[in-house]
């Protein structure tokens, strides 16, 4: 029988992957760090469990040893991803994690060969970090095959930030954004284009960021020019207007030990009824050199519900035999439709 393994089950998101698996009929091995938590975790759902760091390969092929699969769910990924990875390519186990950081993207895509060759697939971002905004863009280059620019943006009604999202936040803190222009990545400051987007019911007004997209779409659909957006208030787009100014502060180590001290007090992740109750909403438009454009809007549950409900969904595919080796985006494996695969997912436009 295939096994999966989870390892950060002990973490905001991890919990919520655990408890889609076993909803969904799996009896994971679960992994961490954290001796007491993960033995507790593993008591109380009947499961074995792993304890060990994500110091070397070596160290960590010595417990996945004879796992089809690897599920990464602990953070910041980037710490973590790249020796788990390449524990996964030595040992032939399959990997997927939860991340949209492009620098992970970009490194597993450097190992597109080497999965190959073992026989593994590697898939970066597998909950709301990318499946949903890369279905949208998938779909929308199957309406305009020819299209040379897209613009992706995000907006979540409801539902809360976990610890582990906030301490990416602070690690990320003074840093710039991107933008792909001509097929190239380029630096451009943290906010550089604003802009109100229609999603359906919210207009909201957005700001870019540079979310996974600008990494994965590129390669699910070949577009050289893409932006991507989440939805902020005008207030924190004028400050980090001027984030430049504020970089030395941010990237102190007396402010980042504040910030996290008050992650650490008060962050604690969105509460059950906000995970059953908040939305998700994805906006997506693409343009060809003619002037033409299709859009797209898509709704799906809750941010980290969502992560919970894809990861799972993945694994089970992969589980199932149903992967292509090497490195793929959500999409290029299983189609722009996958996201309606997932309960509470529709295009509304």
């Amino acid at each position: 029988m295939a096994q999966l393994l989870i390892y950060g089950v002990t973490g905001y998101t991890g919990r919520l992957v655990l408890k889609e698996a076993i909803a969904k009929g799996l009896k994971p091995i679960i992994a961490g760090r954290n001796l007491q938590k993960t033995q507790e975790l593993a008591l109380e759902f009947g499961l074995d469990f792993r304890i060990f760091s994500l110091d070397s390969a070596e160290t960590i092929g010595s417990h996945i040893r004879g796992v089809n699969l690897v599920l990464h769910c602990a953070g910041p990924f980037a710490l973590t991803a790249r020796p788990m990875m390449e524990a996964c390519l030595l040992e032939k186990v399959h990997y997927i994690d939860i991340t949209g950081e492009i620098g992970i993207m970009q490194w597993a895509y450097e190992r597109d060969a080497q999965a190959k060759v073992a026989g593994i697939m590697l898939m970066c971002g597998v909950g709301f970090d990318l499946v949903p905004t890369d279905c949208v863009a998938a779909r929308l280059h199957e309406q305009l095959p020819d299209a040379n620019s897209l613009e992706i943006g995000f907006y979540m009604h409801g539902g809360g930030i976990s610890h582990g999202t906030m301490r990416t936040m602070a690690m990320n803190l003074g840093n710039g954004s991107f933008e792909r222009i001509n097929h190239a990545l380029v630096p451009v400051p943290l906010a550089h284009k604003g802009k109100t987007i229609d999603f359906g019911a919210h207009q909201k007004f957005c700001m870019s960021i540079p979310w996974g997209d600008l990494f994965s779409a590129h390669i699910s659909t070949g577009i050289g020019n893409i932006v991507t957006y989440t939805a902020a208030s005008k207030t924190t787009y004028r400050i980090l207007k001027f984030q430049g100014l504020l970089n030395p502060f941010f990237k102190s180590r007396v402010f980042k030990f504040l910030f996290n001290s008050y992650i650490d007090k008060y962050i604690s992740g969105p509460t059950q009824e906000q995970n059953e109750q908040g939305r998700s909403y994805v906006w997506g438009k693409v343009s060809n050199a003619k002037g033409e454009s299709k859009e797209a809007l898509l709704e799906c549950a809750e941010s980290y519900l969502l992560t919970a409900l894809c990861s799972i969904h993945i694994a089970k595919k992969i589980l199932d035999g149903t992967f292509i080796p090497g490195y793929q985006t959500p999409s290029m494996p299983y189609g722009a439709g996958l996201i309606l695969e997932i309960e509470g997912s529709r295009f509304l436009g």
